[in-house]
């Protein structure tokens, strides 16, 4: 019986060991096994690290090979070019370290987990079709962005808008915008790892954005502002400083504004409130048909300079109101009045192009010249229509101190106007429009008199 057993526990041992033959023999001949796969103490054949083979060499063996190779990469300069310009930078600027024992790790472990079956396909799948592993390269970040940012001021140019310029003559020239460009920080910096690496020519292309720029010149030239269509100049006190100064102050608000076609602009939306924090000073407004002191006072003259330029190019008048007095730097009816929150000066533009507002204010002038495209035949005139004076009363103040019977003149009267104001348009020499523009009344300043008391009545005995 117990012969039986060990006949019977031979023959198990030899048909397993035919059979793996069988298995290995398969393998063999399907190229699992070749020679060297199974080389102890080695990397496995077909493994490179960071693209230098390391296939079959020891771990002391592949470190020593790759660390003479990554000394050269961690020290050999980099170009970096932008056209014609060229900067160089060494990896040890910026701290660069290639960690070359992970990688080493990495490549040893392969063929060398899982299964016995398992190791056996990884290792031959290496050999026949090779297996990389990456080189991780860090960096010092602070030094590297400080670098980075660095080159990025030098390579950094703005964009240019392009913009209008009236010369001395009113002639308008578009100076053209260019585009700008900045660095790609992010992508530079993944170069520079990447290029570490890099064997033989080490050079970057930086990376650069194109930067437009907010106003381009075919975006100008599309508005149409052509020429001058139209200006007017009045004359103030440059005495008055502070009237002076507020007047300086609503005109550069204004200056540089441009109109869409069909846009309304607002005298008091563009000027905005007239107050001491925003800079306006304490100078004589009208008020009731007097002069009396107020915030901003002057800033009518400006908004009046701008009616009357308007008026010559053209364009059409909103809401504008006349002065309760007639006013000394402008003809009757040519007077435009504001008040914040209250009364507002608002012109159209009804051209088919963009108009454009410049103000410019001299020692003792203010200008305002607008700028669009009309015919150039176009002339535009205003004219002037008195249609009625009214004559200032007198308001008789008695003082009982005077002489009687004297009379003494404190303040003179002024008339009062019934004004029209028409705007003709000519094309050369003949006559194609004649628009009522407004029709204004002025109020009359009644004279003021000192009176004495009447004189006793005489009694004839």
């Amino acid at each position: 019986m117990g012969e039986t057993s060990n006949l019977r526990l031979r023959k198990v041992v030899m048909a397993t060991g035919i059979v793996a033959c069988l298995i290995i023999g398969a393998l063999w001949s399907t190229g699992i096994f070749a020679p060297g796969v199974l080389e102890a103490n080695r990397i496995c054949r077909g493994v490179t690290v960071g693209g230098h083979d390391v296939g079959g060499m020891t771990m002391s063996e592949a470190g020593a090979h790759l660390q003479a190779q990554m000394s050269k990469c961690e020290t050999a300069p980099i170009s970096l070019r932008l056209g014609d310009e060229t900067w160089r930078v060494s990896p040890e600027e910026i701290g660069t370290v290639v960690d070359i024992e992970a990688a080493l790790r990495a490549a040893y472990s392969i063929g060398r987990s899982g299964r016995l079956y398992a190791r056996l396909v990884q290792r031959r799948q290496a050999a026949r079709e090779g297996f990389e592993i990456p080189l991780v390269v860090s960096v010092d970040e602070q030094r590297l962005r400080d670098l980075v940012f660095a080159l990025a001021n030098v390579v950094q140019v703005q964009p240019v808008d392009a913009r209008i310029v009236i010369t001395d003559e009113d002639e308008v020239i578009i100076e053209p915008s260019s585009e700008g460009r900045q660095l790609d920080v992010d992508g530079l910096i993944s170069r520079l790892r990447s290029t570490t690496l890099a064997r033989g020519t080490r050079e970057i292309d930086l990376p650069v954005e194109r930067v437009l720029p907010a106003v381009v010149t075919s975006e100008l030239q599309a508005r149409g502002i052509a020429r001058l269509l139209g200006q007017y100049t009045t004359k103030f006190k440059a005495s008055n400083v502070k009237r002076s100064e507020n007047i300086r102050l609503g005109a550069a608000m204004i200056d540089g504004t441009i109109i869409a076609p069909g846009d309304v602009f607002s005298f008091n939306e563009v000027v905005g409130p007239r107050t001491p924090e925003r800079g306006f000073l304490e100078a004589d407004i009208i008020v009731n048909a007097e002069l009396v002191p107020g915030i901003g006072g002057g800033i009518c003259q400006v908004s009046t300079t701008l009616y009357n330029a308007a008026l010559l190019s053209d364009l059409q008048v909103v809401s504008r109101i006349n002065h309760s007095l007639p006013i000394s730097y402008v003809p009757l009816g040519r007077d435009a009045t504001v008040s914040y929150g209250a009364i507002d000066l608002k012109i159209k533009n009804n051209t088919d192009h963009h108009v454009l507002l410049k103000a410019s204010v001299d020692k003792d002038t203010i200008t305002f010249k607008v700028f669009g495209d009309l015919p150039r035949d176009m002339v535009i005139g205003i004219e002037t229509q008195v249609l009625e004076r009214i004559d200032p009363g007198v308001i008789e103040q008695v003082d009982e101190t005077s002489p009687p019977g004297s009379h003494t003149t404190i303040q003179a009267g002024a008339p009062g106007y019934l004004v029209a104001v028409w705007r003709v348009v000519k094309s050369g020499d003949v006559e194609i429009r004649r628009e009522l523009i407004s029709r204004d009344r002025y109020k009359p300043q009644p004279s003021i008199v000192k009176a004495g008391p009447s004189p006793q009545a005489v009694v004839i005995p």
